[in-house]
């Protein structure tokens, strides 16, 4: 069998993260966020990048929902596209990272940060992040 890290963090994140929605009815910042962030757990720097662009994301999507009642898909699109508008600024100083962790789990973070809080976002995404590597970890150690 062929192990494919990548494939496995994100098979293993969605999974774990279906899972903790459906026991807690909270969402980990994206359906894929966990699984990414555990691709990039060893980089604790980028991880902690991203997790602020998320934090940036929701405070620019908080005064856009306010002032112009964006709601559903609209609104997810709009977070993603100041995810997409921050990238920039952020790899001129921190330097390239991948796309997906620096743009596409920023805006899926600043998004469920908008509709649900950031305690309660960045605790779903920092527990099941921790335990999607881990369980990989182990997994690694088992198949291997």
């Amino acid at each position: 069998m062929v192990y494919d890290h990548e494939t496995i963090c994100l098979a293993i994140g969605i999974l774990l993260g279906m899972l903790y929605y459906h026991k807690t009815g909270w969402a980990c910042g994206g359906i894929i966020t966990p699984g990414v962030i555990a691709i990039y757990i060893s980089d604790p720097d980028k991880v902690l990048v991203s997790m602020a662009a998320g934090l940036v994301t929701w405070i620019v999507l908080k005064f856009l929902v306010h002032f112009t009642g964006i709601y559903g898909r609209q609104r997810l699109a709009a977070a993603m596209l100041i995810a997409l508008a921050l990238r920039y600024p952020l790899v001129s100083v921190w330097g390239e990272t991948s796309l997906w962790l620096g743009w596409v789990v920023p805006g899926l973070m600043g998004a469920d940060i908008q509709r649900q809080g950031v305690a309660i976002t960045l605790s779903a995404v920092v527990a099941v992040s921790v335990v999607t590597a881990m369980s990989v970890q182990l997994l690694q150690l088992v198949l291997l």
